[in-house]
């Protein structure tokens, strides 16, 4: 084979390397889009869940204040701890919901960020073998034109 034929062939293998490279990359961005884009959609589920859990919450306690009054008890003392240790309890469940929902958020970014990682890594692992090639191909292309 021609010493040229050789160079050219090993500069179209290290342009595909380096393209594979690049689209490794940008197929790493377009999953970090999609995990950034999960992560919100986990923190606004989240918010809505806790709207709607508070809702529920004023609803219950609304109920036993109404049984409460029924009853012409006095919102003190045993009647008051109950709508008191709802509540609480009401406000617990909500940070559950909040972090449950920060949780999983923190689960989506954390894989964004490793498309990331994985994306760019894979493009400078392309660079290097790209130019590998090339030093390899024109080392082999010169010894071939020496000999001819």
């Amino acid at each position: 084979m021609c010493w040229w034929l050789g160079l050219i062939a090993t500069g179209v293998s290290a342009a595909g390397q380096a393209q594979a490279g690049k689209e490794a990359e940008a197929a790493g961005k377009r999953d970090a889009l999609l995990g950034e884009l999960q992560a919100q959609d986990a923190i606004a589920r989240g918010g809505m869940e806790e709207q709607r859990y508070r809702r529920q919450l004023a609803q219950i306690i609304g109920t036993q204040k109404a049984q409460i009054g029924a009853r012409n008890v006095k919102r003190s003392g045993t009647a008051l701890d109950i709508i008191t240790d709802t509540a609480v309890t009401g406000e617990e469940d909500v940070l559950t919901i909040r972090n449950d929902a920060a949780r999983e958020a923190w689960g989506y970014r954390t894989r964004a960020d490793e498309s990331r990682r994985w994306g760019s890594s894979q493009r400078r692992n392309a660079q290097g073998q790209a130019t590998a090639t090339l030093i390899s191909g024109g080392a082999q292309a010169y010894g071939q034109w020496k000999q001819g």
